[in-house]
């Protein structure tokens, strides 16, 4: 387990991510995962993570399901439970900071992309979607990170924003639930994680609700961009704190 230190700067981290979430409709683990790991061990933050975001997209869901299309996310669902295991196996059997680097360079790519307006659209979504499904179901055993490549392909299919906050949270809440038993075979799925999963969850939600609120009073935009820079500072430093673990 983490000290109080940790734990208050943990609790900070799940409300700022919750609230990104809950504004934005995306972000709780991309914003999360960088600071956490930067004093967790993958194998105890990743879990965590997950558990977490399965919370935050039960409650979404409750909110924003008569928006979902399922067809929509269902080929790539199937694609993305199909290669969670192959990302636990990679949680835990790689290095640490191998982890941390590739979580890193993940979340920074992503908010390098959704700054910078990057657009190609699919001709063909479906067919598209497969590997979408693939490289996220691999993300979510192996960082959490499922959210990372489904946020920028459906960003770039120019999904009506009630839509696109609400497919992305029905995917997020099936990978979320085979990535449960998945993490349990691998033996991340501790007690451990489940007691500190469960002191930080009254932190995420009221910070999710608090998204929820602003998001009708602020710029949705604004508060995306802002959001999207604090991540890229995240990332940087999800980056470093792995590279300087291979020599320190």
């Amino acid at each position: 387990m983490i000290s109080v230190p940790l734990f208050l700067v943990a609790a900070l981290a799940m409300f700022a991510s919750a609230t990104v979430q809950g504004a934005t409709g995306f972000g709780f683990v991309i914003v999360a995962a960088p600071v956490l790991t930067s004093f967790m061990a993958p194998t105890l933050a990743v879990p965590v993570l997950v558990v977490e975001g399965f919370v935050m997209s039960a409650i979404l869901m409750s909110r924003v399901y008569r928006d979902a299309r399922p067809k929509r996310v269902a080929l790539m669902s199937l694609f993305g439970v199909a290669f969670i295991p192959l990302g636990t196996l990679l949680l835990v059997t790689l290095d640490e900071n191998v982890i941390k680097v590739v979580l890193g360079l993940v979340v920074g790519v992503t908010a390098v992309a959704m700054l910078g307006g990057f657009q190609r659209t699919a001709g063909n979504e479906q067919v598209a979607s497969v590997p979408v499904g693939m490289a996220s179901g691999l993300l979510m055993g192996s960082t959490g990170l499922a959210g990372a490549p489904v946020i920028l392909f459906f960003a770039n299919q120019g999904l009506d924003p009630r839509q696109f906050r609400a497919n992305i949270t029905a995917y997020l809440l099936v990978v979320g639930l085979f990535a449960l038993p998945s993490f349990l075979v691998g033996g991340v799925l501790t007690r451990d994680v489940l007691v500190l999963a469960a002191a930080l969850t009254p932190g995420a939600v009221a910070g999710l609700f608090t998204g929820i609120w602003l998001s009708s009073r602020i710029s949705t935009v604004l508060f995306r961009r802002l959001a999207l820079m604090v991540v890229l500072v995240a990332a940087g430093g999800a980056v470093v704190s792995g590279v300087t673990g291979f020599w320190f």
